[in-house]
């Protein structure tokens, strides 16, 4: 049994800071506590995830400033086996696949546009005001769990503040999930108790492995319509000019694809919205 997890950082117990997630010195002490908040929430559920019983646990590091060195590798669960991305363009995530038996995200954050949830965003922060798939708002936990549908690899655990929770109970309401703070700004929070937080992501990661009812892949059929809406229109005249992409409003870009994992997938200079019935 394999379980494949994405990580974040903006949804971990014991940050309440921006710079514990994205100071630019890597040897600042913020971000080295923040990366020490990621290892140690990441260990938390791995072990949970053994103890029900995987035999491998992939571990995405997918905060984009870490650059894939966001853990502290001498803390880091020896178990665990490094994922990244496969290929680019369109990204493609290293060991999500059809062997896979469920997805799980650790130190998730909400949706851009959530009220009261800490540093809640989607892909980047202060500059999208909503992403949407087929006309519904989505985070990147919606967009993780479309694409591990293609492999038919359902969401079953996040983690992440109180806003994060209230998104996967709404939008996957049987995926588990723990709670690691409450959000009350969009760069302040209540912290919830570390230890206690890693000691429950342990036991329920566990238990949405454990279940015999477990959540069924949610699986969009193609076409499938990507809409962005920036904070100001100069993101949109630059992808307005890719072909395939429609301007639907001065801030507002959406094209089309075929394949659900191309989700994760921009239009830019090195690749297009694919045309026809086919990626």
């Amino acid at each position: 049994m394999i379980i494949w997890i994405c990580t974040d950082m903006e949804g971990l117990a014991g940050i309440d800071r921006w710079e514990q997630c994205y100071d630019p010195d890597d040897d600042s002490p913020a971000y080295l506590y923040g990366r020490e908040q990621l290892t140690a929430e990441v260990n938390a559920a791995v072990a949970g995830c053994f103890d029900a019983g995987a035999t491998e646990v992939r571990v995405l590091d997918g905060h984009g400033r870490n650059r894939n060195r966001g853990f502290v590798e001498d803390r880091l669960d020896p178990r665990v086996t490094r994922v990244f991305v496969e290929s680019y363009p369109p990204t493609r995530w290293e060991g999500l696949n059809a062997e896979v038996t469920g997805l799980a995200m650790i130190g998730q954050h909400a949706m851009a546009g959530t009220l009261n949830g800490f540093i809640d965003h989607t892909q980047q922060p202060k500059e999208i005001c909503r992403y949407l798939i087929n006309g519904q708002e989505a985070g990147e936990m919606s967009q993780m769990a479309v694409y591990a549908a293609f492999y038919g690899v359902p969401l079953l655990y996040v983690s992440g503040d109180e806003a994060l929770c209230e998104e996967a109970r709404r939008l996957f309401p049987q995926a588990l999930s723990t709670p690691t703070k409450r959000g009350t700004g969009w760069l302040s929070c209540d912290l919830y108790p570390p230890e206690r937080v890693r000691e429950n992501i342990r036991r329920d990661i566990a238990a949405a492995i454990r279940r015999t009812d477990r959540p069924a892949p949610v699986k969009l059929e193609p076409p499938i319509e990507i809409a962005v809406e920036w904070a100001w229109s100069e993101p949109a005249d630059r992808m307005a000019k890719v072909e395939g992409v429609r301007r639907l409003h001065a801030r507002t870009v959406s094209w089309t694809i075929y394949d659900p994992r191309d989700v994760f997938t921009w239009p830019n200079a090195h690749w297009s919205p694919p045309k026809g019935d086919h990626p």
